[in-house]
């Protein structure tokens, strides 16, 4: 048995020096722990076989020889050459990358001449080797025309390459061994290092010492079995568009992938390569995890409907299309890869607001099953599906309050805006989309409730001609005949905000708010059945009974709040006294899922358990609650219903309030019910307005 030169050099250096210590050695030649011990253990083998004692090191890193073994070395030391040793677990490793590195068919004799043994030593090696493929579902072969190769899925001889070279790169000259037996010349290394720079500083990565030696020498590899048609096959089709619109993905393909653009999954694989921290098959979407990935969101959808207290219906085809999205979401959220970003701000819709804030409220399940926290973006295109799906399935959580219209006018930009302008006014509860020529409405396919034109149009739908210049008297009768031969009217609010504005111009007002309200109270009693009336709108404020709001002064605990609120409730037999009991039992304290902005609590129960019909209470407590995440908790509503879509309205001006800093000051402030009332009253239409 021979030792190599570093080998040789570092067992002298013990041997000459008796205070040597292992710290010493690893920083005068620049050695990791591991591969300090890994020449001990070659010095050992040596030491053994020439029936001497072995080298031990002491707690503090020093090293002890035997007397006896120092002097019979001195005697033998001339048996010592430069040529290297291979342990036989090492040869097993190095022959494993020769068998995934090949560049031509290997017999025996590439064996016996690359790791100068003997053909038993090769045959015996070789016996070691299939075990350790067996533990990647993979086999050794040997057929007389392609000589000995590995058999099995390219992922898993994927995997057992990034982990053999791993192992070699521990190696005191890791770099000759991988040269060597991987067939790599140093130009081709060279070039393999340059790619790895350059996507390090595009991407902004920093890869540790170990990534930097090993990353060049797997990605030409991998590269070489790509060439040779070992190509990656997935689990399953998934859809990689959303994948390809990163920056990862982007620069991979342009730094390594220049000529071969249509290798999409290989890309993917680069990408993933790069992006993990460690470079291990678990990194990739496996089917155990698709299904464990696909728990998770079902539990999600579950907590959605808790959080909004709504059944969603065909909870499969929103599971299913959602699963669609997360194949390459998984990725994104796993990685962090850079996705455009979403400005949820600027989304104007209440409802898809009010959806996202639902579904970022839901999104704990997915966030323990990636173990990290999944962005505003991310969450934003998830609740876009839920939208999508509660719109197809005409809930209620996004009816559409407002009808839409176009202007056709032929007269130019100045009549159009003036038309335009005259119509809002007569129509301020219409969303009036567009206005647009003859020519641009005919090529298009314009879809909204109403349509107004200058011209006579030739369509099959019904379509109100309009003149340029409306008088007074002409407006009226128009607003009459729209009312009379739709169901697009004014709303008692809008009508009420218009009336008053309009008795501003005319006139000086004391009480502005209470003209609003003698206003709204008189066209409630008196709407036109033509008019626009929500049957199914249950405001909150309105879902309270008159004994349904309660100011506390007094410090109170979480059970004798819930009880302070149910009472009105069960008053008014809108609930069972089981319907407290059922809440005391499920809400020991107050949980995140019902607190909603930090400001909140929404405490609810199955409607099963004693709810007889839709009612709210609304609870101030000045002194304020502590929540189970440590929030103090000033307001509450007790919510019931026995109907999972008729308090749906309320909720979303429940979600909205929670979010309003002004009004929930002002709120806090109050010690008359009557004020509380006014500022309940006059949030819910300004939100709806």
């Amino acid at each position: 048995m021979e030792l190599d030169a570093r080998t040789n050099q570092l067992f002298i250096e013990i041997l000459n020096n008796p205070d040597e210590t292992s710290t010493s050695l690893k920083k005068r030649h620049d050695l990791t722990r591991s591969q300090l011990s890994y020449s001990l253990q070659k010095v050992n083998e040596y030491l053994d076989e020439l029936n001497l004692d072995p080298v031990t090191r002491t707690t503090n890193g020093h090293f002890i020889i035997t007397k006896e073994t120092a002097e019979e070395f001195v005697q033998n030391n001339s048996q010592i050459t430069k040529d290297t040793y291979l342990l036989p677990e090492e040869r097993v490793q190095l022959l494993i990358l020769m068998l995934l590195s090949k560049t031509e068919p290997l017999s025996m004799n590439h064996f016996i001449v690359e790791l100068n043994v003997s053909k038993n030593t090769v045959a015996r090696d070789l016996k070691e080797v299939e075990p350790h493929l067996a533990n990647y579902q993979l086999c050794l072969e040997y057929l007389r025309s392609k000589g000995y190769r590995i058999k099995g899925e390219e992922w898993n001889r994927r995997q057992l390459l990034t982990d053999t070279v791993n192992t070699i790169n521990q190696s005191i000259n890791n770099e000759a061994l991988l040269k060597q037996y991987g067939d790599i010349t140093q130009s081709q290394l060279a070039e393999y290092k340059k790619k790895v720079s350059v996507l390090e500083k595009r991407l902004n990565l920093r890869y540790s010492d170990d990534k930097v030696n090993t990353l060049p020498v797997l990605t030409l590899l991998l590269d070489r079995r790509i060439i040779r048609g070992k190509k990656i096959n997935y689990d399953f089709e998934l859809d990689y568009v959303e994948l390809q619109e990163t920056k990862e993905y982007k620069v991979v393909k342009e730094v390594f992938f220049p000529k071969y653009k249509k290798e999409i999954n290989e890309i993917i694989y680069f990408t993933l390569l790069f992006l993990s921290t460690t470079l291990t098959q678990v990194d990739v979407l496996s089917k155990g995890q698709f299904e464990t990935m696909q728990l998770a969101v079902l539990n999600m959808i579950d907590r959605f409907e808790k959080v909004a207290q709504v059944s969603i219906d065909d909870k499969n085809e929103l599971l299913k299309q959602i699963m669609l999205h997360m194949r390459p979401a998984y990725y994104r959220i796993k990685y962090s890869m850079h996705l455009s970003e979403v400005d949820i701000t600027r989304q104007q819709s209440r409802e898809v607001s009010s959806i996202f804030y639902l579904v970022k409220k839901s999104i704990r399940p997915l966030e323990d099953f990636f173990k990290k926290s999944i962005s505003d973006t991310e969450i934003f295109y998830l609740a876009l599906f839920f939208g999508s799906h509660l719109l197809e399935n005409n809930s209620s959580l996004l009816r559409k309050k407002d009808p839409t219209a176009v202007i056709v006018c032929t007269n130019g930009i100045s009549v159009s805006l003036l038309m335009k302008q005259t119509l809002k006014g007569v129509f301020p509860e219409v969303d009036f989309v567009s206005t647009m020529s003859l020519r641009e409405f005919y090529a298009q396919d314009v879809e909204v409730d109403l349509i107004f034109s200058s011209v006579p149009l030739d369509i099959d739908r019904r379509y109100f001609l309009v003149k340029d210049f409306l008088t007074d008297k002409g407006k009226m009768q128009l607003r009459q005949r729209v009312m009379n031969e739709t169901v697009i009217g004014l709303d008692e609010t809008s009508l009420a905000k218009k009336i008053v504005a309009n008795v501003l111009q005319q006139a000086e007002v004391d009480d502005k708010e209470k003209l609003f309200f003698e206003i709204l109270k008189l066209l409630k009693d008196n709407t036109s059945e033509n008019a626009v009336i929500d049957n199914e709108a249950n405001h909150f404020d309105q879902l309270m009974p008159k004994n349904g709001l309660i100011i506390e002064e007094n410090e109170v605990s979480w059970h004798e709040a819930l009880e302070r609120l149910s009472q009105p409730l069960i008053e008014e037999k809108m609930i069972e006294p089981r319907y407290l009991t059922a809440l005391k039992q499920e809400l020991s304290e107050i949980p995140p899922y019902i607190v909603f902005r930090n400001q909140l609590a929404l405490p609810h129960t199955e409607p099963e358990k004693g709810a007889r019909g839709v009612a709210m209470s609304f609870g101030i407590f000045k002194k304020g609650i502590v929540a189970k995440t440590g929030e103090t908790i000033h307001f509450i509503v007790l919510l019931a219903s026995n109907n999972k879509e008729k308090h749906v309205d309320a909720l979303l001006e429940i979600m909205d309030l929670a979010g309003r800093d002004t009004v929930l000051s002002d709120l806090l402030a109050c010690n008359d019910k009557s004020q509380v009332w006014r500022l309940l009253r006059l949030y819910r239409i300004n939100y709806w307005g």
